[in-house]
């Protein structure tokens, strides 16, 4: 079962799914006051504004963090015209939209908004990153 967890500050949710962390970072070096990995909860939005959480959540490379608004006029992000593939050096190459992954045994799935892909081949998640090339 994917485990899913929220943290809501005024009208903001932050959405964190954990199966889909690649442990970059990018959240606790953009907000660290929000972002704690060694506290209880990690997360903890009402360190900042709405704005900043949202322009936080929108670097994550995996997808891991998304948000929700209060406000329906907010979504996550626009749906681009093209999709976006950044290749990170010694690590994932990331789809920046939703895709639909065939396995080899013909298994398909959808990943919601982004997709790390593993290149070093060490992801106990594989395809998928988990964070294995750090170690």
């Amino acid at each position: 079962m994917d485990i899913t967890k929220k943290y809501t500050h005024d009208h903001v949710t932050v959405i964190w799914k954990p199966g889909l962390c690649i442990h970059s970072g990018n959240c606790v070096r953009a907000l660290p006051n929000v972002f704690k990995p060694k506290e209880k909860p990690w997360v903890q939005p009402e360190g900042s504004t709405g704005a900043d959480l949202m322009n936080a959540i929108n670097k994550c490379p995996s997808g891991a963090l998304t948000y929700e608004t209060s406000n329906s006029t907010e979504t996550m992000e626009d749906t681009p015209n093209n999709v976006k593939v950044t290749l990170i050096e010694n690590g994932p190459a990331i789809v920046m939209e939703t895709c639909e992954v065939t396995h080899p045994d013909g298994k398909t799935e959808t990943r919601e908004r982004r997709a790390s892909f593993c290149r070093c081949t060490k992801s106990e998640n594989f395809p998928y990153c988990d964070g294995s090339h750090k170690k």
